[in-house]
Parts: C-alpha cells; structure tokens; sequence
C-alpha cells in the first residue's frame, strides 16, 4: 500500500487566542552512527573462550540480539540466527545478549528440546549490564547492529535478513527502521500554535520512523486550551478497532468470524503472518495525529477518528449483524437456581465465554445463560472435555447458528 499522506488545517478567522523495568539508566546510550567506545571483555558461552573481545569482529557485520529465557519470540527466532550464522559465518557474527546468569543459560541450552533439534548453540553473553547500558531498551528482541566499530542500526529482530546483512556488509551503511523504546511525543503545547486563529489540524501518515503503536491517545492541555489525538504505526484493522473500544465498551473477543472484509485486499489492513510484523508495518502501517481547540469526550473523539480514516482510506468500517456458526451456552435446566455454584476462578459465564474465545480453536461463544456464577473450568482442549466439566453447573455448549454482532469493513473505492 503507498504511504498516505493528508495534511488538513481549518482555521476560523474571528475566534481569539502515555516484565518492564520503571527507570532504566540512559547516560551512556549510543545512538546509530557514533563509534563504540573500547569495551571490556565479557563473559560468553557457546564459545572457544571464555570471554569476548568484541573488537576482534570489528570486520563483520556484528548483530547483538537482546533476549531473555521468558522471551517466546525471541527462541522463536533462534533457529533462524543460528542459520544465518552458519552461512554467513565469513562476514557474520551473531552474538545472543541476556542480563541473567550463567547457571540459568546453561540450563536453558541444556533442556531446551527446541533449541536442540534446531541446533542452536549462539555464543551468549550473559550477566550482562554494559551493553545494555549503551543499547538500553524496554523490550526484547531488541537488537542492535555494528560493523567497523560504528552502530549502523538499532532495529527490530524481524529485520536480521540475509540481504540486509549482505547489504550492510557490502556498502557499509544500512538504513533500517529505527526501534526506539524511549520515544516520546511531543507535548501539547510544543506544536505549533502560531496562528492563533487555529481551531483543529489533521495528519495522517504513513509509517513513523522511531516511533511504536501504543493505543490510541487522547490529552487536553488547559493552560493552552488544545486538545490532540494520535496513534502510530497501527495496522488499520487496529486503529479502528481501538477507536470502536472508546465508543462501547467490548462484551466479547473480536474473533476473525466476526469480522466482515468487503475489500478487494484484508491483507492491507490487517497483518495476516506472512513476514515480520514490524517489515509488513513498514508498507501498511499508519500514523494520526488531530490538534483541537474544544475539549470533548474521549467518544466523540473516537468518532472523529473513524470519520478521519474512513474519510482518507476509502472505507466504511461500521457494526452489523450476521448468522454465523457459534457455541451457544445453555442451561440444562430451565430453573434459573439450577446452576451450582463454588468459589471457582472464572466469575461468570460472560467470563468463561470470552476465555473459550480466547483459546481459539473454537466458532465464538454466545452466552445465553448470563449468569455470575463463579466456575472451576481448567481443561479447554475440546468440546466435550468442556461440557462435561460444565455439567456441574448445570449449563452445557452446542453448536449452532446465532445473529452475532459483526464488524465490516467496506471498500467504497
């Protein structure tokens, strides 16, 4: 999809005048294109000392990939590096970065079956505090690319590629998405407010360098009576759905049978999973930002934004109704005080609805008991594994057809 970009400003001529860590140290951070200072050498495994001097790589491209053993993503993309590696070796150091100890990393490469049928065996730095203290970050993967003593990117790990290795390795230089943890709006009162007879101004853009989708923001600034919404890099689907979430509040999980696509291409407006997200938000994603000058309530302001995006994008995206396969909950009875009750974690059956819908593998769940009963339910592996813990209480779940609410999403171009 081509970069949108709408710049719209309406003036009136007669009006008068957002496991995290909650402080991280940043007085060393390198940023990209400073040289990186000498280092000590630092602990490894995975390798043939036992500590690494990193200048000894100032030659190769030199990837240090941030992770952690709770980080799902991050052993996810292991396998992966640990090809990289082997094929590149020539001009390739990949080097896995983690601030926890000895014993926990040995632990984790001695009884990890995935790493081991994948043959990762990545030289690790572990106990780490220096070079966090000059990529610090908030989230990992998080990783940080060098070559010739300089920091040529600081990125996200979906873009650790063969030819962007190659590329970097070859010309030097890469240009590549800045991940930027600490990235801060800028205030209210710093945007520029120099005609006074401004009353709202609009952009809509396309992917924001160093900046990450975080929700959609409202804030009022009453010292300079403006307002200002804004998002960035969300997927459209997102965007909207967010905005939807200030307007009512949502009594279920939007599964993808409750969503209507009536466009030519739902990949543009939603990531589907073929490539890194983060590579994808490059082409697809948007960024918003309105500037206001009458204060109004976090709804109004939501629809404001729906109107802004359909207004630009070609859309109608709107809640409608359609017949669609569902679970339906019933009772067994029809004696409203025929459902037990026990001091069970789930704390009604709106609740076990939505974690049905959250296991996936499930049509949606249409609640027709509406009941706080509080339930024990541990195994939701299948149907009959779940309707025959719900006996207890007197419900059960079949299949069926129910007019559900639905969001479309239609191309009006």
């Amino acid at each position: 999809m081509h970069k949108i970009i709408i710049v719209i400003v309406a003036y009136l001529f007669l009006v008068g005048t957002g496991k995290g860590q909650t402080t991280i140290d940043r007085s060393m951070e390198l940023k990209v294109g400073q040289m990186i200072p000498t280092l000590a050498l630092m602990p490894i495994l995975n390798y043939d000392k036992q500590e690494l001097d990193l200048e000894e790589y100032r030659e190769k491209v030199v990837i240090l990939d941030f992770f952690d053993t709770y980080c799902v993503n991050c052993i996810a993309a292991m396998p992966k590096l640990q090809q990289l590696q082997d094929e590149l070796s020539d001009k390739l150091q990949i080097l896995l970065v983690t601030w926890q100890d000895k014993e926990t990393i040995e632990k984790f490469y001695a009884n990890n079956a995935y790493l081991k049928k994948n043959k990762v065996h990545l030289p690790t730095i572990y106990g780490d505090t220096l070079l966090k203290s000059y990529f610090p970050h908030k989230g990992v993967p998080h990783t940080a690319w060098l070559f010739q003593n300089k920091v040529r990117a600081i990125t996200f790990s979906d873009f650790v590629q063969r030819q962007n290795i190659a590329e970097l390795y070859t010309k030097g230089a890469i240009k590549l998405p800045l991940k930027a943890d600490f990235a801060t709006e800028e205030n209210i009162s710093e945007v520029d407010t120099s005609d006074s007879n401004l009353i709202t101004s609009l952009q809509i853009t396309g992917y924001k360098d160093g900046s990450t989708w975080g929700g959609i923001k409202m804030e009022w600034d009453s010292l300079h009576n403006m307002g200002k919404s804004y998002f960035h890099n969300a997927d459209i689907f997102g965007a909207y759905v967010a905005a939807w979430g200030k307007i009512k509040k949502p009594s279920f999980l939007l599964k993808e049978q409750r969503v209507v696509w009536k466009v030519k291409d739902p990949g543009k407006y939603r990531y589907l999973g073929k490539g890194g997200k983060n590579e994808w938000l490059l082409d697809n994603g948007i960024s918003y930002q309105r500037v206001y000058s009458r204060q109004k309530d976090p709804s109004k302001l939501a629809e404001i934004v729906i109107s802004d995006l359909n207004a630009a994008l070609g859309l109608r995206v709107y809640w409608s109704e359609k017949e669609i396969p569902c679970l339906v909950l019933k009772r067994l009875s029809k004696k409203k005080n025929g459902i037990a009750t026990d001091e069970g974690e789930l704390g009604g059956t709106s609740v076990l609805a939505f974690m049905i819908d959250y296991q996936g593998g499930f049509p949606p769940v249409v609640d027709e008991v509406n009941s706080d009963v509080r339930m024990n339910i541990v195994d939701f592996s299948t149907l009959e594994n779940l309707n025959e813990q719900l006996k207890k209480y007197g419900m059960v779940l079949e299949e069926g057809v129910r007019k559900v609410e639905v969001l479309v999403f239609e191309d009006l171009e």
